[in-house]
């Protein structure tokens, strides 16, 4: 079964906003996920890292985006917060727009 990264950021948004896990639960959950051995993970390397840095305080797709922007070279955002968490965290340059 092929799991998208579009679902795992879904996933994030019900379990945070209708049940009310906490960001450590919501990591150790899709850790689970696409640990199961029948679930093939679309872009596995950047769901992996950006589980990890949610785990380190970054928003689930904020970390997603910026995990899946390293092909690209460059990460763009309007968000002035996350540019300044963002360069923390990568060595993927960041644009603030």
């Amino acid at each position: 079964m092929l799991l998208l990264k579009t679902v795992m950021l879904e996933t994030d948004w019900v379990l945070r906003s209708l049940y009310r896990f906490d960001r450590i639960r919501i990591a150790d959950a899709l850790m689970a996920t696409i640990a199961l051995p029948t679930v093939q993970c679309e872009d596995l390397n950047s769901v992996i890292k950006a589980i990890g840095w949610m785990r380190n305080g970054l928003d689930f797709a904020d970390a997603l985006h910026l995990a899946s922007a390293k092909p690209a070279g460059t990460f763009a955002t309007f968000d002035g917060e996350l540019a300044k968490r963002a360069a923390k965290v990568t060595d993927i340059p960041i644009i603030q727009l």
